[in-house]
């Protein structure tokens, strides 16, 4: 039914008319969900409004438009935003890029191996400190390859969260916490899944909907990690009515403005921020 589909995903005000949300960007060109149609629709930012130097919506953006039926919409204005996820632009020292917006639980994955760094993790989560009532959890991927995971998550891990969040681990092989993480996906919330490069960010996505909405491969033999599979920022709706921004994975994180002798030990060029 159109008019409640705006409603199934996520928008918490009032009158709807005229509001759609940003499932995914591409560009100058989006894919939206509204109430004046069933499904995805394609859509474009209105030049005279995103002009040089504005801010463009992202995925997860709840945004104002004008519905075209027979061809593209447009895309008028960017509603406020509740929460906020950004990186510095490695193509622009000074400058910041948006990757998540408007998601109510950061879910921090790491898998065992060479992913695991709980200097990572604890980064991840002064980070997290200011978002208000956006909770953290941190996410232990592939527990079935960590034999010495199943009594728990690492003490030096538990020592680097510090109480600041929920950690505990989980395998979509075994099911293992799958549970667990399932009580963060209540409907109408959004689930924003960050990490690094196949930490298994859309294996979770995929064990949470029951079916493979994204794109998966094996783990490597030689590095114990999964291959890079999602290179786009999406937004997934879920059978059980939650939703999932599946964020393309990075290798560390830092201050957006912070020198790079300030960023923690592997750092790469990419410095992650989340305010509210």
């Amino acid at each position: 039914m159109p008019a409640g589909q705006i409603w199934d995903y996520g928008w918490k005000g009032g009158d709807c008319a005229g509001v759609a949300r940003v499932v995914c960007a591409h560009g100058g060109y989006y894919f939206i969900v509204c109430g004046d149609a069933t499904g995805e629709i394609q859509a474009r930012a209105k030049k005279s409004v995103f002009g040089r130097g504005a801010e463009r919506p992202q995925t997860g953006d709840f945004v104002r438009y004008v519905h075209n039926p027979s061809g593209e919409s447009l895309i008028t204005g960017i509603l406020p935003r509740f929460s906020h996820f950004e990186r510095r632009d490695p193509g622009a020292r000074r400058k910041t890029q948006t990757l998540a917006v408007n998601f109510d639980v950061l879910a921090i994955a790491m898998a065992p191996g060479g992913d695991y760094s709980p200097a990572r993790i604890e980064r991840y989560l002064a980070l997290a400190a200011d978002m208000g009532e956006v909770k953290a959890v941190v996410v232990l991927t592939k527990a079935d390859l960590a034999p010495e995971w199943r009594a728990g998550p690492p003490a030096g891990l538990l020592e680097a969260v510090a109480g600041r969040a929920e950690v505990f681990c989980t395998s979509a092989k075994t099911g293992e916490g799958i549970e667990r993480l399932k009580t963060y996906a209540a409907p109408r919330t959004t689930l924003a899944l960050v990490g690094s490069s196949g930490a298994g960010k859309s294996t979770l996505l995929n064990t949470l909907a029951g079916e493979e909405l994204a794109a998966v491969q094996d783990v490597q033999e030689w590095s114990g990690r999964g291959r890079h599979t999602t290179t786009s920022r999406r937004l997934y709706l879920l059978p059980c009515g939650a939703m999932v921004v599946d964020t393309p994975g990075v290798r560390e994180i830092g201050m957006a403005g912070e020198e790079d002798a300030q960023l923690a030990k592997g750092a790469s060029t990419h410095r992650w921020r989340i305010k509210q």
